[in-house]
């Protein structure tokens, strides 16, 4: 049976997970390009507007080592289903709302569903891929992050001049239709592994204390993440970092707006920036090797290549300038990631480089989450955007100084 899955589709079972997971951030980042709008219908200040998104983000954290646990002990495909299921319906929900207490209800939910997907479709790879096939299988997976923001950009800000912002949730919300539809056909059950071992058995005994270890290795592993310097510097340095990534790809739209530019114009400059990144993400690994540079002074370098940006793009007024900068900006800021984990991965040790992943993937979430509310209220009391960059420009320095007292790696 297990080669049988193995022949029937892979890369279909592959396409049908990137859409699911791309589906989280599209109903995550769909708020971008709507949040005027709403703000203006239920006089949401920019505080709350932010709130929004941290409510998503808080329910997407508290579902991260959950899911990962669901992924290892039930079937990842029924749970993808489910999760996406419930991810489209909340996500048209939102066009129901009649107050702001209602929609922060909803983007908490929202969230939950999301924070579980990840973690299924790393199971699916794992189970679907063979080893050497596997890397480049959970990179066609990992570009849905810039991949998912892109297209909330690139369809929102026109679907609400043409329908509105409601029917615009509706309709974001009907493509689940159809991913659920490919995850049902084209993802395969993971083969229950049943023993043939009668009971009384010592390997059945062996097994058993294997398990107990492994879940005991889980809490060695989180301990030895947080116990070790190196580790916290690098998870500071990644809070820093997602802080500044997902804050551009939340609030240049509107910062946008404010220089007098329309929704559709604001989403294609966040629409560049995120395809920039796509491209560099796929390629940050091949260029640190061409360049001869390990993880630790790749990530300085490309982090205050980050800082600088964010002044160049603050500086800009004219919207070809804005789409310009804004495709390097978006390139630059999509380096670091896969150096972050591969570093977090080489600290951890063979034994808990899944832990040392997931536990640095919850602090980058915790910047999410804080993210919106801190820069909403920047703007709230100084009256501008201005600001927001010194914020982005600061938490991109002292990602980059934090880097620096990390022990230097091997070139990747």
């Amino acid at each position: 049976m297990g080669a049988e899955q193995k022949k029937r589709n892979p890369y279909l079972s592959l396409a049908a997970v990137t859409l699911a997971f791309t589906f989280t951030f599209l109903s995550r980042y769909i708020w971008s390009p709507l949040m005027a709008d709403v703000s203006n219908e239920f006089g949401i200040n920019a505080t709350q507007a932010g709130l929004y998104m941290s409510a998503f983000f808080a329910g997407y954290l508290v579902t991260q080592i959950p899911g990962g646990i669901m992924a290892d002990r039930y079937q990842p495909k029924y749970i993808l289903i489910t999760c996406t299921v419930l991810g489209g319906v909340m996500t048209a929900a939102m066009s129901f709302i009649t107050n702001y207490e209602m929609g922060l209800v909803i983007r908490v939910i929202t969230g939950i569903s999301s924070g579980c997907v990840m973690a299924q479709c790393s199971k699916v790879v794992a189970t679907t891929f063979e080893p050497k096939k596997r890397a480049s299988a959970m990179g066609v997976v990992l570009a849905s992050p810039p991949f998912g923001i892109t297209l909330a950009q690139s369809i929102g800000a026109p679907l609400n001049q043409a329908v509105g912002w409601r029917n615009t949730f509706l309709i974001v919300a009907a493509i689940v239709v159809i991913i659920v539809a490919l995850l049902a056909v084209f993802v395969q059950p993971i083969p229950q592994k049943t023993s043939a071992i009668p009971a009384g058995n010592p390997a059945v005994a062996q097994a058993a204390a294997t398990k107990t270890k492994g879940q005991a290795g889980l809490l060695e592993g989180l301990v030895g993440f947080f116990t070790n310097k190196q580790q916290l510097l690098l998870g500071v340095s990644g809070f820093m970092f997602m802080f500044v990534t997902v804050g551009f790809a939340t609030w240049t739209n509107r910062y946008a707006q404010s220089l007098g530019f329309t929704p559709v114009q604001g989403g294609m400059i966040i629409t560049c920036y995120s395809i920039a990144g796509i491209i560099a993400s796929c390629l940050s690994g091949s260029i640190a090797v061409k360049c001869r540079m390990s993880h630790r002074n790749f990530l300085i370098v490309s982090l205050a290549a980050m800082g600088v940006m964010t002044v160049l793009f603050s500086m800009q007024r004219g919207y070809m300038g804005l789409i310009v900068v804004g495709c390097v900006y978006g390139a630059i800021s999509y380096l670091p990631s896969t150096h972050y984990t591969t570093s977090a991965m080489m600290l951890a040790g063979e034994r808990y480089t899944a832990t040392a992943a997931s536990t640095q993937n919850l602090l980058f979430q915790l910047a999410s989450l804080i993210m919106p509310i801190i820069v909403g209220r920047a703007i709230d009391l100084t009256g501008s955007y201005s600001f927001v960059w010194y914020i982005f420009l600061g938490c991109s320095v002292i990602a980059a100084v934090f880097c620096l007292f990390v022990k230097n790696d091997r070139q990747p």
